[in-house]
């Protein structure tokens, strides 16, 4: 059943995250000015910081009360019961060297619920827009098409993992070392470069497990609320270093952690 709220809330989310997608596209191959933050790779642009204010100025005007927390800018504190998780632009990397996966994600969080109730993505590059709300299912507009998601089917028998890497060559060298622990259950590896794309891409069914450590609160507040409403097990991460998964119990058959 869905929630009349919550729908809502989704229709905001939508609405903010096409906004800052379509600053982002006005602005991908042209110049930018590109700022690192704990690393060289990890970059800002004056377009992630642009988005971002162009997503705040949509949930702002629709939603003035509610709270918002972004990865670019200063929290701000509303009075409703309502928190908006930002990414302006996932896969920023991606974004600075022409590569199309890279997106805009808005996450909604009920605050005295204590869950995540509504959540867009939208890939402007791919032509994407996957969003869902808590109970009313999962969905994906591709070229002006909209269809329900339901996950990869289930027996299917050559699966693919997505996943990401860190900026530290130490904690790669752990992750590559616990892939390669899984990859007997895979006939293959992704590495898009956008943790929201990576779990939506569970949820479209392209690819069939997703899991990544140190991601951030903006990375997967939408796109695992994405990907629980298209029927698959989410993994939302507990701490900072702790993983985020979809379907994480096909690599490791004897539970969830590792």
């Amino acid at each position: 059943m869905t929630n009349a709220f919550y729908e809502e809330l989704l229709a905001c989310a939508i609405e903010a995250a096409s906004a800052g997608a379509a600053e982002l596209k006005a602005r991908h191959g042209g110049p930018l000015q590109i700022n690192s933050k704990t690393s060289p790779e990890d970059a800002v642009t004056d377009a992630d910081l642009a988005a971002e204010a162009t997503v705040r100025a949509v949930i702002a005007k629709l939603r003035p009360q509610d709270s918002i927390t972004g990865e670019e800018l200063a929290a701000h504190v509303g009075e409703s019961k309502v928190r908006w998780s930002i990414d302006p632009l996932d896969g920023t990397v991606n974004f600075t060297r022409g590569i199309p996966y890279f997106a805009t994600s808005v996450g909604a969080f009920d605050i005295e619920a204590g869950v995540w109730v509504a959540g867009a993505v939208v890939a402007p590059a791919l032509g994407l827009t996957y969003f869902a709300s808590r109970g009313g299912g999962a969905f994906l507009i591709r070229d002006g098409q909209k269809r329900q998601i339901f996950g990869p089917p289930a027996d299917r028998a050559t699966k693919i993992i997505a996943t990401g890497f860190s900026y530290s060559s130490a904690e790669r060298a752990a992750q590559f070392a616990h892939l390669d622990g899984i990859m007997p259950n895979f006939v293959d590896v992704r590495r898009m470069g956008s943790a929201a794309l990576d779990a939506c891409m569970v949820a479209d069914g392209t690819v069939d497990v997703y899991f990544e450590r140190h991601i951030k609160e903006h990375d997967w507040a939408a796109a695992l609320l994405i990907a629980e409403e298209a029927g698959q097990r989410v993994r939302r991460p507990a701490f900072v270093g702790d993983f985020g998964a979809v379907n994480y119990e096909l690599a490791a058959p004897e539970g969830l952690e590792g």
